[in-house]
């Protein structure tokens, strides 16, 4: 929509007797930093307010903020306080998609899939080397947070202030970046062997040396602990100690790690392309193996990503060769379903309910699953999306 478009509402619903609409104009932070203007009946509510700004932008009510001088102005509140104000509309809830689409972040609604913010310009990288993003990942406790990474740079962007409010040099693979669920912390690999838990208020940081080549890391779920895949297993730090408190010695190299939302159960990829379930003392509790037959033909295949349900025991895993995402139950031991063939899946992501997963295709599109049939409940086209994240705050 242009700039300062007048979009007059008020003819069709206002009756004699109803107070003068009164103009009110809206800065959208989703969308470009354009604002538009609405002219709404002065008795109206801020609440009635949010529901048509949403119908206009394809969102639910429930998805939309009204902020003033960065304070939410409270839904019973009528126009006629705002009048000849300027207030931000701000388009974030947990129905948040972000993804990651040639160095560019796009925004979608979950609950509509529809594209709230085609580029921002804020969060456009593609003109920049040491800032082009290939990994994106909201905070779980502020959705006006998304941190980011490229092969050089850590950093945290405030879409409510449409500027950077954290950023740090590092390396280190795809996997190699993580809030803590209290928000507060980021865990990133800073080195080979070297991986940095940067605390953000106040702001400090200290380093975990490792015993051997670093490739991903997951937070306990008290943000008490941090596993850390290594060459030969998974290394469990406690955090405050700053100190290793014990590995897990695997025999082969872990590529991928995440911890279940209860905290007894590790997930992990291996460079045999199994997908491993564990206790925190090492135990296997099931492991998916590959068939020897395609080991011995040489057609190994590792997995592309794994990611556990925030409130069950399923995990949700694609190989990278693989086209289709697949559902495994790690109370039962079984697999609850395989989806359709689509394209190679590059990576997974959760609703904050546990409701549906979705998965970013090379295809250019973002798939969205059904967690009890398998079936796909949606799409919408991004281009090639690197990485996505489903925002939970």
């Amino acid at each position: 929509m242009a700039a300062d478009e007048k979009m007059d509402f008020s003819a069709a619903t206002l009756a004699p007797d109803e107070e003068a609409p009164v103009d009110i104009e809206l800065c959208v932070s989703l969308v470009s930093g354009k604002s538009f203007r609405l002219s709404r009946p002065g008795t109206e509510t801020v609440g009635q307010l949010k529901q048509v700004a949403a119908e206009h932008f394809g969102l639910s009510g429930e998805e939309v903020r009204i902020l003033q001088d960065g304070k939410a102005v409270p839904d019973f509140s009528t126009l006629t306080s705002l009048h000849g104000t300027s207030v931000n509309l701000v388009a974030l809830s947990p129905g948040s998609i972000a993804a990651v689409v040639e160095s560019r972040v796009v925004i979608a609604s979950g609950s509509t899939l529809r594209i709230q913010s085609q580029y921002l310009p804020q969060l456009d990288y593609s003109k920049t080397t040491r800032r082009s993003p290939y990994h994106v990942e909201w905070s779980p406790t502020d959705a006006a947070h998304l941190a980011l990474r490229s092969q050089n740079m850590a950093w945290i962007h405030d879409l409510f202030q449409g500027k950077e409010v954290f950023t740090r040099a590092c390396r280190g693979g795809r996997n190699a970046f993580k809030w803590c669920p209290d928000g507060n912390k980021l865990a990133l690999v800073a080195g080979p062997t070297q991986v940095d838990v940067c605390v953000l208020n106040p702001l400090s940081d200290f380093r975990l040396e490792q015993r051997s080549e670093t490739l991903s890391v997951a937070w306990h779920p008290a943000g008490s602990h941090l596993a850390v895949a290594q060459r030969d297993g998974i290394a469990i730090f406690d955090i405050e100690l700053r100190a290793e408190e014990k590995i897990l010695l695997l025999g082969s190299r872990v590529e991928l790690v995440d911890w279940h939302s209860e905290g007894h159960l590790l997930a992990c990829g291996d460079a045999t392309g199994a997908l491993r379930i564990l206790t925190l003392e090492g135990e296997a509790r099931w492991q998916l193996q590959q068939c020897n037959a395609a080991l011995q033909m040489g057609l190994q295949d590792n997995l592309a990503c794994i990611a556990w349900c925030p409130n069950q025991t399923l995990i949700a895993f694609c190989s990278c060769s693989g086209t289709a995402v697949q559902l495994f139950d790690a109370e039962s031991g079984k697999l609850i379903w395989k989806s359709a063939d689509l394209s190679y899946f590059m990576d997974l992501s959760w609703n904050y309910d546990g409701t549906k997963v979705a998965g970013a295709c090379q295809d250019g599109y973002v798939y969205v699953f059904d967690v009890k049939t398998g079936e796909t409940v949606g799409s919408f086209n991004t281009g090639r999306a690197n990485s996505l994240s489903w925002s939970m705050a």
